[in-house]
């Protein structure tokens, strides 16, 4: 099953991490990127069915916020491709 045919997705993550930077602590995403939207968004699950924190979309979005450091679950962009 591809393409579900949702956009703009909303961002979650495995976990969230305090980290501080220029001197102000924030809310840095860890572990992998997940797609979230409806139903996702009221019980905290991406689109792979993964227990996910959801992250701010004037900062995060799927899947173009994805790095070394926070790769994009697969499952997740298989169903969003």
């Amino acid at each position: 099953m591809t393409g579900i045919g949702h956009r703009p997705w909303t961002a979650g993550a495995d976990a969230v991490e305090r980290r501080l930077r220029s001197g102000r602590w924030v809310a840095v995403p860890a572990g992998r990127l997940h797609a979230v939207s409806g139903q996702g968004l009221i019980d905290g699950r991406a689109l792979c069915r993964t227990p996910v924190t959801l992250l701010d979309p004037a900062h995060w979005t799927w899947p173009d916020d994805a790095d070394a450091q926070r790769p994009l679950c697969w499952t997740c962009l298989e169903l969003t491709g």
